[in-house]
């Protein structure tokens, strides 16, 4: 049996202490597993630096064959591991070949072991992967590659409610930081094979599991091409959450968009992935990012379809006021008062007036100072215990706005104008999306400070262009209103009753455009007349 030699410097040793990092994982990556255990055991010490959780356990088989199990403590299941001991102890007793150099040793321990997906490995470099996802590996003297068992055991989040992303009727499930839990939670939702899931690792030193989920047959796949290529080109140490993904293979990245949407609700994510979408999934994140995304995703909640057509609609038109008045509402009152006071009604013009006597700061600074304490007092409740966090806010903006008004800071309409602003910034149901809009703010704020309404105009021309220019995957941002697919709109501004929307979105699910039978409209028995689906299915 050919004998593989492990590459070594001048000093007779594969890694040293002074070697960079470069140089040790060049130097790991050539190091393939010897027939000596103790210098395979040595090389491992040195790899590990003797590190307290990894466990280099040994035994004997039949007293004359030494071997090793190895594995890191806190990361395995020990009922399985204790297992596998007693089968190379106890059972192998019933082995024939003796030959410890022999095939049939090795063949013999691995019909003996129980645990479910066992490997072989060659190499140092793929040995120590395995340990640090929490496999066991055996290596037996006179054995040039070792057996791996999946003995995982590590403890998880449970699956509880994603607590920033709250509903009133839906599920309660929400993603964890474990990727395999995070697929099931699609699988149970999506039965059928057709439901694919591919993975690869990335980052050189983390070597984060990175997976995506799509239908075969239904998604793209010019599309699932392109995100193959994005996630293979990237090279880097580490990838320590789905945020870094995210940017490594967004299409704009100096958009202030998100073009991607990240979210922990599975519900959302099979529902996109319904549609023809795919769904990114990052270990150790619990966030999946759905892609490709357009703008009018960002602003509907599942509690839109939880309740009923009419309900839905109203909400999701009061959501897009809302935002409407969170990012134009400042502007507008720099402008009027600034620029074009005869927009104002007399009465109002005279109040408003009244109530800036005495006010050492133009309106816009004004507007600028509430803004950027307002930001303040919301970034400091994130931060604070979960216990105190809202108290102190709303005690903070109450006892700030009113110590402001009375010392003459600012006037009393600037702080109600920052707090609608401030309180319609709240039903953006995605936090990405509602950092964008507070940063649009500011902008429209500045524009209408130099130009007035003028400046609102060009700063909504500005951003109307910049949206229609923005692509996620290929696919245009502002569909289905740039480019105008009708057919799309009925889940758009407004919703549909479910028996009406028998069509999937026009781009992401164009290889099976219909995903329902049509004419279920609910009616007396004798008028049902249901019609075949047209994809035959």
């Amino acid at each position: 049996m050919k004998i593989h030699r492990r590459n070594k410097d001048k000093s007779g040793n594969p890694l040293t202490d002074n070697m960079d990092l470069s140089q040790r994982y060049r130097k790991v990556e050539e190091i393939k597993l010897g027939l000596h255990l103790e210098e395979n055991l040595k090389t491992l010490l040195q790899l590990s630096g003797n590190s307290i959780d990894v466990k280099f356990r040994r035994f004997s088989i039949n007293k004359n064959i030494p071997g090793v199990l190895i594995y890191i403590d806190s990361m395995i299941n020990n009922a399985s591991v204790e297992e596998i001991l007693r089968v190379l102890m106890i059972d192998t007793q019933k082995i024939e070949c003796r030959d410890e150099s022999h095939q049939l040793l090795r063949t013999a321990i691995k019909d003996l072991i129980t645990v479910n997906n066992i490997e072989e490995v060659n190499d140092i470099y793929s040995l120590f992967a395995k340990i640090a996802l929490g496999s066991t590996a055996v290596l037996i003297d006179g054995q040039s590659e070792a057996l791996v068992c999946d003995t995982t055991g590590f403890k998880t989040r449970d699956i509880t409610d994603p607590s920033a992303e709250t509903t009133i009727q839906g599920p309660r499930e929400g993603f964890v930081e474990t990727l395999w839990v995070n697929t099931s939670l699609i699988r149970r939702q999506i039965r059928v094979p057709h439901l694919w899931i591919e993975g690869l690792e990335i980052g050189k030193l983390t070597k984060t599991m990175v997976a995506f989920a799509y239908i075969k047959g239904l998604a793209d796949e010019k599309m699932l091409a392109e995100l193959r290529s994005r996630l293979n080109r990237i090279d880097t140490d580490s990838i320590l959450g789905s945020g870094y993904i995210k940017e490594f293979i967004t299409d704009q990245p100096f958009s202030i968009f998100p073009l991607l949407l990240r979210t922990e609700r599975p519900d959302i994510v099979c529902s996109a992935i319904l549609e023809g979408k795919v769904g990114l999934f990052v270990s150790g994140s619990p966030h999946v990012l759905v892609l490709p995304a357009e703008l009018p995703m960002f602003l509907q909640s599942p509690d839109d379809y939880y309740e009923d057509a009419i309900a839905g609609s109203f909400v999701r038109i009061l959501r897009w006021a809302a935002v409407s008045i969170s990012v134009l509402l400042p502007s507008f009152y720099v402008a009027s008062v600034n620029f074009h006071q005869e927009l104002l009604p007399t009465a109002l013009l005279l109040r408003v007036t009244a109530s800036r006597e005495g006010v050492p700061f133009p309106v816009f600074t004004e507007i600028l100072i509430m803004e950027l304490l307002f930001e303040v007092l919301r970034e400091a409740g994130i931060r604070l215990p979960a216990a105190i966090g809202p108290a102190i806010s709303i005690v903070g903006a109450l006892v700030l706005g009113e110590a402001a008004i009375r010392a003459g800071m600012v006037s009393p309409a600037v702080v109600i104008v920052v707090a609608l602003t401030a309180i319609a910034g709240f039903t953006t149901p995605v936090y990405s999306m509602s950092i964008a809009f507070r940063l649009t703010r500011f902008a429209f704020t500045l524009l209408a400070a130099v130009l007035g309404l003028f400046g609102v105009q060009f700063g909504l021309l500005l951003l109307t262009t910049h949206l229609c220019s923005l692509r996620s995957f290929g696919m245009p941002y502002m569909m289905p209103v740039a480019p105008l697919i009708m057919r799309d709109m009925k889940d758009n501004i407004f919703r549909l009753w479910v028996w009406g929307r028998d069509t999937r979105p026009k781009l992401p699910g164009k290889r099976e455009p219909y995903r329902q039978a049509s004419g279920q409209k609910p009616g007396p028995v004798k008028s049902y007349n249901k019609k075949e689906n047209k994809n035959g299915y």
